[in-house]
């Protein structure tokens, strides 16, 4: 009679029309000198008399949001007290590969782990989540995720809304499926919606201007975003920065692990209401959370539904109240300063949550380095998607930025800098990266962001070498040259024990980039500033013979 019970106040609770709302739970924010993070086991009531088995990070579900300023350095400390082994990336941050939390960053039952790092970020929203190999959709599926707010002083002269909770509100979306008991089914899709951990959610605005954080958490369904009343909202900022100015639209696309910071003019509104919702009937059948009839089924596939209901209360004073015009415009590498173009082809055909997908006909393997980047550099990269559905493509280590989609310029609120790109069946999207961090022995990973697919090895790794760490091999040893400042914002200051003719300068593709002859001399300074950032061979000629340093172009 107890099971019967349960399974009924279940059943009540996710699918009467009827469904009480909730106030949305907003997790504490913390700005600490070292941050103490304990991922172990809970059980979380999400409907009132349910228990469902839960992991939280220092929480029953999801963790606390963690404040970090750019130009200070980051202490979290995680304490594994789960039965299995974990990690913890730090999605989206410029941190050395040693400080990633990939997949070979493994934190044993009991064992702790220190992170330490510089923020190096600009203002944005970023999150962590585990990342152990074959593990990563279970313990996130579970509840260990939360959000990472960088601040900085460009974006603080920006009148914007950032009081925590009031008018700058977190909103995590994700789509969880019950067992008639109560707990998670560990399912790529989900029937019911929770926002920040809410089900039913409902939040309380002020009349005035409010930013949303909106973060992608779902295993694999991808959000239409919009209004029921299809107004318009302004797009200011993604993944890991924010954008030149406000992008206008009525709809936007958020996939898995993706973040897009939005501005809602609720200005004139006091006690009136808005519900924003998830339009999975306007999604390609290609894309995760439509009504594809092939692949695993839920309630929510390819209809529209509600995620968060908005409800009005009085303007606050000192509230924001109009949206600026413009933002920070961000600095995107020229395409003419990759010193390499590399595609990166994904194939394979099965469903939402299982099947054979890889990457260049290749899979995970952990002993496999797939690609070798040099520090400075900036690449060129197609993803071209010839496997049966779309994939959301996460890189480590860097951010990058959309040149091309289909060879059309990217969507205005696309055109900031990103960490995840949502690449449809058949698509080609150019994108270009600067890496500016190195790995030192700790690969950063490619993958796809699916969470599923990530764990059934869609995900390969590339390292990140200092070409300044090693000397060229065709160095002369009769002569001694030495190269300042290095790395260099364009003047070089040379000296070398013989007589210098003629500097030449070539890319790490081998080709030449400047050669200029020079005054007969053993001292001289050239001024290299027209070239690209980026890393160099330098060639200088000396009574015939010829030796050879890199160099780094800021």
């Amino acid at each position: 009679m107890r099971t019967l019970l349960t399974n009924q106040l279940l059943w009540t609770a996710l699918m009467s029309p009827a469904q009480v709302k909730r106030t949305l739970a907003i997790q504490l924010a913390l700005q600490l000198d070292t941050f103490d993070l304990v991922t172990d086991e809970h059980t979380h009531q999400f409907y009132p008399g349910i228990n469902t088995a839960t992991y939280g990070a220092s929480a029953e579900y999801l963790g606390p949001t963690l404040l970090l300023d750019r130009g200070d350095t980051a202490r979290i400390r995680i304490h594994n007290q789960l039965a299995q082994v974990t990690s913890m990336h730090w999605h989206g941050l410029h941190v050395p590969g040693e400080m990633d939390g990939g997949p070979q960053r493994i934190i044993e039952p009991g064992a702790s782990w220190m992170a330490e790092f510089p923020v190096k970020n600009p203002a944005a929203t970023y999150w962590y989540h585990p990342h152990p190999h074959e593990l990563t959709a279970e313990q996130a599926n579970f509840g260990i995720a939360g959000f990472i707010i960088v601040r900085d002083e460009a974006e603080a002269q920006l009148d914007l809304p950032r009081t925590y909770g009031v008018d700058d509100i977190p909103v995590v979306i994700q789509d969880r499926k019950f067992t008639a008991n109560g707990n998670f089914s560990f399912y790529p899709f989900g029937d019911s919606v929770l926002v920040n951990g809410t089900p039913n959610a409902y939040l309380e605005c002020p009349a005035n201007v409010v930013r949303l954080r909106l973060l992608n958490g779902s295993n694999a369904r991808v959000y239409a975003l919009g209004f029921d009343d299809d107004r318009p909202f302004a797009v200011i900022g993604g993944d890991g920065g924010l954008l030149p100015s406000p992008a206008s639209t009525d709809r936007l696309w958020l996939s898995n692990g993706e973040r897009a910071e939005v501005l809602l003019d609720l200005s004139g509104m006091e006690g009136d209401s808005l519900l924003l919702m998830s339009y999975g009937n306007e999604l390609p059948l290609t894309v995760p959370g439509s009504g594809n009839l092939v692949w695993e089924s839920s309630a929510l596939n390819g209809v529209a539904f509600p995620v968060l209901r908005i409800r009005v209360t009085a303007t606050a004073p000192g509230g924001v109240t109009n949206i600026p015009e413009t933002l920070i415009p961000p600095i995107i590498p020229e395409e003419s300063a990759s010193s390499r173009t590399r595609t990166k082809t994904l194939t394979g055909m099965g469903m939402v949550g299982m099947g054979m997908f890889m990457i260049n006909g290749e899979m995970y393997d952990m002993d496999v380095v797939n690609d070798t980047m040099l520090l400075g550099s900036t690449e060129t990269w197609h993803i071209v998607n010839n496997s049966n559905m779309a994939h959301p493509m996460h890189i480590h280590g860097v951010s990058f930025y959309i040149l091309e989609r289909n060879g059309q310029p990217p969507a205005a609120w696309d055109r900031g800098p990103k960490d995840v790109v949502l690449v449809d069946r058949f698509e080609d999207v150019k994108l270009i990266m600067r890496f500016t961090e190195t790995t030192d022995g700790w690969p950063y990973m490619y993958h796809c962001h699916n969470l599923l697919h990530e764990d059934n090895m869609m995900m390969l790794q590339y390292i990140v070498l200092d070409p300044l760490a090693t000397r060229m091999v065709d160095h002369d040893p009769a002569i001694d040259l030495t190269v300042s400042p290095n790395p260099t914002s364009g003047v070089i200051h040379l000296k070398s024990t013989g007589t210098m003719d003629a500097l030449f300068v070539h890319d790490m593709c081998g080709r030449l980039c400047h050669h200029s002859a020079l005054p007969p001399s053993n001292d001289t300074r050239i001024d290299l500033g027209h070239l690209p950032p980026g890393p160099y061979r330098l060639t200088v000629e000396s009574d015939g013979n010829r030796t050879s340093r890199h160099v780094v172009i800021d």
